[in-house]
């Protein structure tokens, strides 16, 4: 028996597609969420990064709203924001656009919690004691 077997490629598991509720546009809708890998996770993050030069020094800076906006992008599986014939019916075209259009349509709480049913989908919500909880298990 190797002392690495934990982390031989078969021991991991692939990511499921979770189904949940969330009050859009006033109304229950139900909808699916596949968290995205790491690997996308770094693309998104690169291509929402703004490079300053700061005295003469490279700074890096995350537009979060970008990497959010992108993030639920990418999460949502159902309905597909880059579905051309869903794009269509709003008339826009491109998922952020799509993304924006539906905002205009929605609370800020709703859009608030598509965001954070989005984080929790990817692993962002967990807290210290839960993450814990996990590790005795």
């Amino acid at each position: 028996m190797s002392q690495f077997e934990d982390f031989l490629m078969e021991s991991f598991e692939d990511a499921v597609e979770i189904e949940k509720e969330i009050i859009m546009g006033g109304r229950k809708r139900k909808m699916k969420f596949k968290p995205i890998s790491s690997t996308l996770g770094d693309e998104i993050r690169k291509k929402c990064r703004k490079v300053t030069f700061t005295k003469g020094q490279k700074m890096y800076e995350t537009d979060q709203d970008k990497y959010i906006s992108n993030l639920i992008i990418e999460t949502t599986t159902y309905p597909d924001l880059k579905n051309a014939e869903l794009q269509k019916s709003w008339g826009v075209m491109g998922a952020e656009q799509l993304l924006e259009s539906m905002k205009l349509k929605m609370s800020d709480g709703e859009y608030s919690d598509w965001s954070n049913v989005v984080s929790e989908v990817n692993g962002y919500n967990r807290t210290m004691e839960e993450l814990v909880d996990e590790a005795k298990n």
